[in-house]
């Protein structure tokens, strides 16, 4: 049972560790890092970056943090080969199903007395 599964964790887990946009998104957060955390609630749009977020960021004396949500298609059964197999070459096809799974990640700014020290990122979105 566990191991039917397998490939639905497998798929999960690649698709919340690809790193390109991640580290996109770390390159154009660092642009914060030194500024006041009115500056970065004024500034910093992550919908226009096309993330999913909550509506307001929380704030702590610490901590400036914004969810993020990503949703991850994750396919589920066989591809579909026949009918690249009658063209010469097997070219899989979209299988039929999978899950959508709707993932988070939080992004902290740390702060020291209202500026930005550093980002730090917790979740599988991430």
């Amino acid at each position: 049972m566990k191991i039917k599964y397998l490939p639905l964790i497998s798929s999960l887990v690649l698709a919340a560790c690809a790193t390109g946009g991640n580290h996109r998104l770390d390159q154009s957060l660092q642009q914060y890092v030194g500024q006041t955390a009115d500056q970065v609630r004024s500034q910093l749009d992550l919908s226009k970056m096309g993330f999913k977020t909550t509506q307001e960021p929380t704030q702590t004396a610490e901590l400036l943090s914004y969810t993020i949500f990503r949703d991850m298609n994750i396919p589920m059964g066989t591809p579909n080969i026949s009918h690249s197999i009658s063209m010469g070459a097997p070219m899989p096809t979209p299988s039929n199903g999978g899950y959508n799974i709707e993932m988070k990640c939080q992004i902290g700014f740390a702060l020291k007395e209202e500026i930005v020290q550093f980002i730090r990122y917790t979740g599988r979105a991430c």
